[in-house]
């Protein structure tokens, strides 16, 4: 058992894997490792890398239980590491892209916890989604990441609720449109409308999220206004901003939404007490790079407060994410 200084430098250290979690992907190694095991020698060659420095950041992540070393200097790559190859959906581009612009920006967290700003804006000169509007390369690597930080979730929440009394959803952000997708697989009944930037439509257009039959693709933007429904779905959006700015998304979808209509926030909850959540972390992430916020479920009833919307009840799916259910208050 560690104690506490040694669990202290352990914490400390977390940098180091997270950064050589992105050198192995960016090297492709776990693909090279796919089939059998292979010796430092031959990755390195394949990679066009120092052998006795790849060995080096390999056998950390080793440690961890990404690869195992079969035999001195050969490794093989385990279930974990095995995640990490391009042919599997999962974490590997949301590893990419956290451990790029978002960890430089991160580096700056003292700022962010000093000013309460988003230390991105600071070291980038512009803000997050703005920066990517204009790095069209990474802001690709968000939508795939963001696809992986959420798998399950899509299909969590579309089967979680009872769409049957309404007639129009509108999926506000949808990005590429997964969970659009889902929720007009399982309701029939229903038309929907895709609303984002003209990026995210554009990638919805062509079926990147899944097939959206009796959809409407409108571009726009949800600080302005959001076309009318009588039921919205707001997943992983509200997060993204601050108290403020979050109240302005939800305020104009109360003002679009018609009579007996529900606005559904679908967010990840931040649990009481001290247990470890990603969420947490993911939190901490959020005030550095975008300058939004995880919350609990009191802080959400605050921002639909201020939106003009009555908080009617949570439900949980079977996934990570609750759907926060309002109306017009």
């Amino acid at each position: 058992m560690p104690n506490p200084s040694q669990q202290m430098m352990r914490l400390g250290f977390g940098f180091a894997i997270s950064q050589a979690l992105r050198v192995i992907i960016e090297l492709g190694i776990p693909d090279l490792l796919a089939l059998s095991n292979r010796s430092v020698d031959e990755l390195a060659a394949s990679t066009q890398s120092d052998a006795d420095a790849l060995y080096r950041v390999v056998r950390l992540l080793a440690s961890e239980g990404v690869f195992q070393e079969v035999s001195p200097r050969h490794f093989e790559l385990t279930d974990v590491g095995a995640v990490l190859r391009s042919d599997r959906r999962g974490p590997r581009d949301f590893v990419r892209m956290i451990n790029s612009e978002a960890y430089l920006a991160f580096e700056q967290l003292l700022y962010s916890v000093r000013t309460g700003k988003p230390a991105f804006d600071k070291v980038f000169g512009s803000p997050r989604f703005d920066w990517l509007s204009e790095h069209p390369e990474q802001a690709a690597l968000f939508q795939r990441a963001m696809v992986a930080l959420g798998e399950g979730g899509n299909e969590a929440v579309a089967e979680a609720y009872d769409f049957l009394p309404f007639k129009r959803i509108v999926d506000v952000g949808g990005g590429h449109g997964q969970l659009l997708s889902a929720i007009l697989a399982r309701n029939p009944h229903l038309s929907g409308v895709l609303f984002d930037l003209p990026s995210g439509v554009a990638a919805a257009r062509q079926g990147a999220g899944g097939d959206l039959p009796r959809t409407e693709f409108i571009a726009g933007d949800f600080f302005e206004s959001v076309p009318i429904g009588d039921v919205y779905v707001v997943k992983k959006v509200v997060h993204d901003w601050d108290d403020g700015r979050a109240a302005v998304i939800l305020r104009n979808c109360r003002k679009a939404m018609l009579p007996n209509g529900k606005v559904l926030v679908a967010e990840t909850l931040v649990p009481p007490g001290d247990e470890p959540d990603q969420i947490k972390a993911i939190d901490v992430v959020m005030l550095a790079v975008t300058g939004g916020r995880e919350r609990t479920q009191v802080e959400y009833v605050s921002v639909f407060d201020a939106a003009g919307l009555h908080f009617e009840r949570v439900i949980q799916t079977r996934g990570a994410i609750s759907i926060l259910e309002t109306s017009a208050a």
